[in-house]
């Protein structure tokens, strides 16, 4: 993904470094690719080139000096007495001086995307959208959502976590501001124009990941009045942002609009079964009933090293078989969920064996059962 070039001049030179130092330290540094300036005749240099991409971030005390001046780069103004402008189409949008750093930042790329959209060039690599889907409850599907949006992030890939669940588990899980889902609610419906730029305001980050999310908590209404097409114009305004390599879409064990419509603009599906002859049941006669699906991955979890049902009934090799773990049979502290590596490490295995299947044997889609 190309980086948004972001030159600052400020007079207040310890805030500026302070600022180029959190975002070369922080999940920016993948999206942003910051300069400083001390010397008002450097900037003014700068701003003769008009083939020049990114956004000038001025202080208060130059705007004036160059507000007039005309330039290819998205203007935008640190402030200290003037709050964040709120509308994407604020022509030079006004950042509050005093707010966090990462609040800040995601205000510049919001109000960034919305006056420059990238257009993708030949070979830019598309954002790809990965659905975990499974017909029956407590079958591991968060779990293995939010394991592989670790091991994709901590490969470096940029990753959404999106939770489309009544009610996430994940919500617990993960760190970071949470309940900003009912205003992302009331934009999608009231002004769907305007869902872009607001994604990058209520979005949640967890630095620990290093991954951005939204999970439901408390928006049992509106999760059941989300329609498909709710759903699909929010998927696309994720992959409009042009930020992420991949966004998981964490589903729940329903037929809900929003969860087939979830699945239909999926890149690839991971549908979660258990070794389980009532599970196996529900999926056959789901996938029946949804009808063909591109590039739909079986994936056994909570398995033994044994395995005891007949799954040709579904028409499709199993692609991978996930280890059970004993330690989550019941869980006492969100922070247990991170103590197996094993599960962790195999996630991305099955991502490699599903995503790519290069160099991959049946013998070798299997992993190891936990003692």
């Amino acid at each position: 993904m190309n980086k948004i070039q972001l030159y600052v001049l400020d007079d207040d030179v310890v805030y500026a470094e302070r600022l180029a130092a959190f975002i070369r330290s922080s999940e920016f540094i993948e999206r942003i690719q910051v300069r400083l300036f001390s010397k008002i005749e450097l900037v003014i240099e700068l701003l003769g080139n008009q083939q020049l991409e990114g956004v000038l971030l001025l202080s208060e005390a130059y705007y004036p000096l160059l507000m007039n001046r005309s330039t290819s780069l998205c203007k935008m103004i640190l402030s200290e007495t003037i709050a964040n402008s709120k509308e994407a189409e604020t022509k030079i949008p006004f950042l509050y001086r005093f707010q966090s750093l990462h609040q800040l930042i995601s205000r510049l790329q919001a109000f960034y995307t919305e006056k420059h959209r990238f257009d993708a060039g030949p070979g830019t690599k598309r954002t790809r959208v990965l659905s975990v889907y499974s017909s029956s409850g407590n079958c591991g599907k968060t779990m293995t959502s939010v394991h592989l949006a670790k091991q994709l992030s901590f490969r470096g890939e940029q990753v959404f976590y999106l939770s489309l669940e009544l009610v996430s588990s994940a919500s617990q899980w993960l760190q970071g501001d949470l309940g900003r889902f009912s205003q992302l609610l009331y934009y999608m419906k009231s002004t769907p124009e305007l869902l872009g730029p607001k994604l990058q305001l209520l979005k949640s980050h967890d630095s620990r990941l290093r991954i951005d999310y939204l999970t439901p908590k408390d928006q049992i209404r509106e999760m059941q009045e989300m329609s498909g097409e709710h759903v699909r114009l929010l998927i696309e305004s994720l992959i409009s942002l042009n930020v992420y390599d991949f966004i998981i879409v964490d589903l729940e064990a329903t037929v809900h609009p929003r969860i087939v419509k979830s699945l239909d603009v999926s890149d690839h599906i991971i549908w979660i079964v258990r070794d389980d002859l009532n599970d196996l049941y529900k999926t056959e006669a789901l996938q029946k009933q949804m009808g063909s699906m591109q590039n739909l991955h079986f994936v056994i979890n909570k398995y033994t090293g044994k395995q005891t049902n007949d799954f040709s009934v579904l028409g499709k090799e199993i692609a991978y078989k996930l280890p059970y773990i004993p330690e989550w049979k019941v869980l006492s502290t969100p922070e247990q969920i991170w103590h197996s590596g094993l599960f962790s490490e195999q996630t991305y295995d099955m991502f490699t064996a599903t995503q790519i299947g290069k160099g991959y044997s049946s013998s070798d889609r299997e992993g190891a059962a936990a003692s």
